[in-house]
């Protein structure tokens, strides 16, 4: 852990009137919106479930044919790559827009774009992992 990193964190105004424990607390909560790579089987196998894949795999718009390649393509859709997030979001969208594939609604986009939403904590964010009391006490005293 690098104590540095975890000192000038602890010097900010936000932690200035916590307890060590409620420091603690505080960096191992996870509060912090953040994006993680989505993998293609979890999409498909979401598909499937919703008796979507079919229909979109035998579809002939550009839409389907462009959603059914990229899901042979890419093993995962890093989302955390802005590239990425911004490609993955339009075929997604065009999903939704194409009438020709009518059962797959906003929220199935919602569901599928979401599967790469997660909550982190302000810990995970500086690299730091699970702060203990004793960090939070020994990086005060620097």
């Amino acid at each position: 852990m690098d104590f540095n990193i975890l000192k000038g964190e602890l010097d900010l105004p936000i932690y200035s009137g916590l307890s060590d424990l409620d420091a603690a607390i505080s960096l191992n909560t996870a509060d912090i919106a953040s994006k993680i790579s989505i993998p293609t089987h979890s999409i498909q196998q979401y598909l499937v479930l919703m008796d979507l894949l079919l229909p979109i795999e035998d579809g002939v718009s550009d839409a389907c044919r462009s959603t059914t390649r990229a899901l042979t393509v890419f093993e995962s859709f890093d989302v955390t790559q802005p590239m990425i997030d911004a490609k993955f979001t339009s075929i997604i969208d065009a999903l939704v827009s194409d009438n020709t594939i009518p059962l797959f609604t906003q929220g199935h986009a919602d569901n599928i774009l979401g599967m790469g939403d997660t909550l982190i904590s302000r810990s995970e964010e500086l690299n730091l992992g699970t702060i203990k009391v004793a960090n939070v006490q020994f990086a005060r005293s620097l």
